[in-house]
């Protein structure tokens, strides 16, 4: 499937209004993607989104969805199917943060978080993957976090949820690489987003003196992951963190 084809690729990105889902749409939609950003509940932020690709000359659409509810992420995914007549890409992002020590986190507290890290990824891939399948060519990308590996305290739900995303993208990985869809995973380190800038702006630099990354930083690799020239990468997992674990682990070695 040469990208050199009359019709653009199709993308569908979940947490698409804001933050590195944003720029993610944006980025895809900039290399001639249609790109369908999926939100839950910013759909003032989307259809901001939509109208910033659209001035810009590309193609995007918003839906309201809960990536976490089955039967509206099969309705998302045949709507989307049926509208454009292809989905090439999946880029599954939407993700919440719930932070809560384990010794007081609540049972719902902690199935909120998973339903929308880990059940979300897989309702969407499984969704996506009939089409794709179809086609013979996909790319699913799932974004996972450094928290995976080092996780801070109170993130025991959060953590398990990106370590169980990237054991995912690594067993579909197995089960689709011979039918020409790739299965990766991206995994952030500290990125600044609205959410975080405040944070950002108090905290500074670290002492190993890595900085605060931007959704442009992760939007790139996933844009290049999407693409052709990727077909050669299966079932990895790329750490985007300006260097903050391998400086870290350094700083452990040199005590």
């Amino acid at each position: 499937m040469p990208e050199s084809a009359a019709a653009p690729r199709v993308a569908l990105v979940t947490g698409g209004s804001r933050g590195i889902g944003a720029a993610i749409a944006h980025r895809l939609a900039a290399d001639g993607l249609t790109v369908h950003l999926v939100c839950r509940s910013a759909q003032d932020a989307g259809r901001r989104v939509v109208k910033e690709i659209e001035a810009a000359g590309g193609h995007a659409a918003l839906h309201r969805a809960d990536v976490g509810d089955e039967a509206e992420v099969e309705a998302l995914v045949d709507g989307v199917t049926k509208q454009e007549g292809a989905l090439h890409v999946l880029v599954n992002n939407a993700a919440v943060i719930d932070d809560q020590l384990l010794a007081v986190t609540r049972t719902d507290r902690w199935e909120k978080v998973l339903r929308s890290n880990l059940t979300g990824p897989f309702l969407t891939s499984r969704a996506v993957l009939p089409v794709m399948l179809d086609q013979g060519w996909g790319r699913i990308i799932n974004i996972s976090s450094n928290s995976a590996r080092t996780p801070g305290p109170g993130q025991s739900a959060y953590a398990a949820s990106k370590g169980g995303i990237e054991s995912l993208t690594r067993a579909l990985a197995v089960e689709v690489g011979r039918k020409g869809i790739r299965v990766n995973c991206v995994a952030p380190g500290k990125v600044r987003t609205e959410m975080t800038a405040a944070v950002a702006d108090r905290l500074g630099a670290d002492g190993d003196g890595t900085r605060w990354g931007l959704p442009e930083d992760i939007s790139g690799l996933v844009a290049f992951l999407a693409r052709d020239e990727a077909d050669y990468i299966q079932g990895q997992t790329f750490t985007v963190d300006g260097g903050r674990m391998v400086m870290r682990s350094g700083s452990r070695r040199s005590r």
